[in-house]
Formats: C-alpha cells, structure tokens, sequence
C-alpha cells in the first residue's frame, strides 16, 4: 500500500523550501551588484534635462556599488518608451528607470498604456525638483508674461510650442497656461525629446516652450533664448529677476518637475533599499548639490516608502488634471 506524507510533513517539507528561497533571495541581494553592470535608463534623448542629472549621478553610484553603472537613452512617446522597457525587465537589480513626473503623467493623457503606473514601477529614491521655465525665442518681441499672453492673443493661428513628446509635462503645462489665460490658438508641437523642441526653439521655428530648469537655464545664460516666467509658486533661486505665472497672469498657479529612480516589480526589497542608501549618500555630496543648484534643481530625498506613495499621489493627481483640462496624447 502507497504512503502518503502527513499532513506536517507536508507542511514542514512546504516551511523549509520556503527558508530555502528566502536564504537565496537574501544571499542574491546581499551579492548585489556583481554580475554585471547596472543600467540606468533615462527615457528621453541625449542632452535634456533628465540625461543631465542622470550622468554625474550614475557615476557617483558606480563609484559607491564598486559596479558599472551605465546610462542608457531610450527616448520616445513623453517617455513610455523607456519606462516600459524598465516595467518588462527582469526584476533583478541590474535594470533601473530615471523617471520623472512625465511618468506620472501619461496614464491620464495615453489611452493605451503598455504596462500598469503604479503597479509596475517601484519608487526607489526622490532625488529632486525644480520648476519650468518659460523661454521664448529671441524672435519673439516679449519680456514679460503679460507682454508674451498680449502678444500670442494678437497673433492668433501664428504661435506655436514644442514639447517633448504628446503628454509630457512641457505639454499639460502649457494646455493649463492656455486655458486660464485664453490663448487656445496656440498650437503644439511634439518632439521625440525636449532637447529637438529646444533645437527649433534656438532657430526660431517654434516661439514658446515651458522646459525644465536644467536645460533651460543653459540656453538663457548663453542668451540664446529669453526667459520670461518659472512656474515654481517662488521666483527660482537661480533666476531672481525672473517673475511667476502665479504672481503675474496665473494667480495660485504651481507646476514643478519632479525626478526619481524607479525599479521593476519584484525587485529585491534589500536591493531598493541598498539603491536608495546609495543615492541618498550621493545627494549629500558638495560637488553633487552643486551640479543640481547651477542646473535650477533642488536636491530632495525622502525615505522610499514615502517615495513610493508619493509616486501613487502623483498618478491620481494628473489623472484628474487631464481630465480637468480636456488633455490627451491620441
């Protein structure tokens, strides 16, 4: 007659394979990173603002892991390109997305999104913010907000602006800047990329573009383009003779950039929290705040807990501006 195990040797046979995977999870994450170079994917092209930021960073860390850590560009679509191949990586900690509020953004705006926001992206560490900027080209005849809103009102049909990609932050921006202040002529243009959108902006192709801080100040200290407004509810730092929206034609009005390192789902918690250790030393460093403070942006870490809550908020809360404002990337 054929003996079956008991009932407790199952399930003592079930608690010890248990300890077995946990004892290799653990040894695994304890190892990391040794087996191969860590990459640090930043879903926008070469040169903006988010591959800026990214690269002293990514250096930093290598030195810190004793590992490579290389930057990977994988621009496209306001940077779902990026952040979905990130999502679909193997959640082995050797794969990490450079995200930033776009990302919080395009659930409400795409209606097809290629992987789930909030489920499939674990937030790893808050690393800053910073407002945008509203730069105009030197062709434009403006200086002020209230010059620049006069001026695309006597010019119906014939202003444009650029973005990075149908969705990003550079777009929803500038929709809610057209509807408070009534200039719905104002048509966009979307780019694979901000750095293309700032290109045409320098050539006078387009004539308006809310950018982020960190690309932005570049062009305006070189005085290739003009700086009219940030959109920060404080006059930026590094800009002090630059006015708000919300003191000037947006009254109470607030957008500001955000950036995070984000990992896959099912990434090793002892990874996440040895990434974010990481990353929280780098942001301590002299020479690292002084890359952020000459780009505009302001160092802000928060525990990763917070960090992932944080991330889930700021889904919701553009979902419903989107809504608010009519705003789609189809």
């Amino acid at each position: 007659m054929k003996r079956f195990p008991s009932r407790a040797a199952r399930l003592l046979r079930g608690i010890t394979l248990a300890a077995c995977a946990l004892a290799a999870g653990g040894a695994q994450a304890q190892a990391w990173p040794t087996q191969q170079p860590i990459r640090l994917i930043v879903p926008a092209s070469a040169g903006g603002s988010l591959d800026t930021l990214t690269r002293p960073l990514a250096q930093h860390l290598g030195e810190a892991l004793k590992q490579a850590v290389v930057v990977e560009n994988r621009g496209g679509a306001a940077g779902m390109v990026g952040a979905e191949h990130v999502a679909k990586s193997a959640p082995d900690g050797y794969t990490f997305l450079m995200g930033a509020i776009h990302h919080a953004i395009i659930p409400g705006v795409y209606a097809d999104v290629p992987y789930d926001s909030k489920n499939d992206l674990v937030g790893v560490a808050h690393i800053g913010e910073t407002p945008n900027m509203v730069i105009v080209s030197k062709r434009v005849p403006v200086e002020t907000p209230q010059e620049l809103v006069a001026w695309i009102k006597a010019n119906p049909g014939k202003v444009s602006y650029g973005t990075g990609g149908a969705g990003a932050l550079h777009h929803v921006a500038t929709e809610m800047f057209k509807a408070e202040v009534g200039t719905p002529d104002m048509a966009a243009i979307h780019y694979r990329g901000s750095s293309q959108a700032v290109r045409d902006i320098l050539a006078g192709h387009i004539q308006v573009m809310f950018e982020t801080m960190p690309t932005a100040a570049v062009q305006v200290r070189a005085k290739r383009v003009k700086a009219v407004a940030v959109t920060s509810p404080r006059r930026a730092e590094a800009f002090p003779d630059v006015p708000t929206l919300a003191e000037t034609v947006m009254p109470g009005f607030q957008v500001m950039t955000w950036y995070g390192v984000f990992a896959p789902k099912g990434t090793p918690p002892e990874v996440v929290s040895r990434m974010h250790e990481e990353i929280a030393r780098a942001l301590q460093r002299e020479d690292m705040r002084e890359v952020w403070k000459t780009a505009g942006v302001e160092a802000v870490n928060m525990p990763q807990p917070d960090f992932q809550r944080f991330w889930v908020a700021e889904v919701d809360r553009w979902s419903g501006a989107a809504r608010k404002f009519g705003i789609t990337a189809n």
